[in-house]
């Protein structure tokens, strides 16, 4: 899944050198909370997305390592829309919605014997925050989440947090 995705966003930087019109990359770190069976598990959790602004809308596509929980590894490829209140200033506050295909790997450990499974579940988030206009093209980003990452061994896994980032306009 990494692979792919990071042969996505090198295509997309491919892309958006040539086009030079709408497109931005960006990257986001923060902690987040993600909860499962009444356990709760904070660590840093990054994120990387391509989108495409198309007047005070942006469509993204982002990879997500969410880490572990209750035994099983979370990776999301996720698609948000967001929209970008203009304040007429260089900041512009953000709403949003966000859809996922998660991956849930899990190792099991039986009787002396290992496998690995993973299973792919739809999540569902919402987000909310502000961008910082640094220049012409480059921001800073701040904002909060949350996200339904899916269930597992009839186990539902929640995921809340903030995150700072930055991001380039092309």
């Amino acid at each position: 899944m990494k692979k792919s995705f990071l042969a996505i966003i090198i295509g997309a930087f491919a892309i958006a050198s040539n086009a030079n019109a709408g497109v931005y990359a960006e990257g986001d770190v923060g902690l987040s909370r993600t909860s499962a069976n009444g356990n709760h598990k904070t660590k840093v959790e990054p994120r990387v997305a391509v989108g495409y602004q198309l007047g005070n809308v942006r469509v993204a596509g982002d990879y997500t390592h969410h880490g572990k929980v209750e035994g099983a590894k979370i990776q999301g490829l996720g698609a948000s829309v967001l929209y970008d209140f203009d304040l007429n200033s260089r900041v512009k506050p953000y709403v949003g919605a966000r859809v996922a295909a998660n991956r849930f790997k899990y190792d099991d450990r039986a009787e002396q014997r290992y496998k690995s499974s993973s299973d792919t579940k739809l999540g569902y988030g919402v987000v909310a925050g502000a961008k910082y206009n640094l220049d012409e093209k480059w921001y800073a980003n701040g904002g909060v989440e949350y996200n339904r990452l899916g269930n597992f061994d009839d186990t539902k896994v929640n995921n809340y947090g903030a995150k700072v980032g930055v991001g380039y306009k092309f």
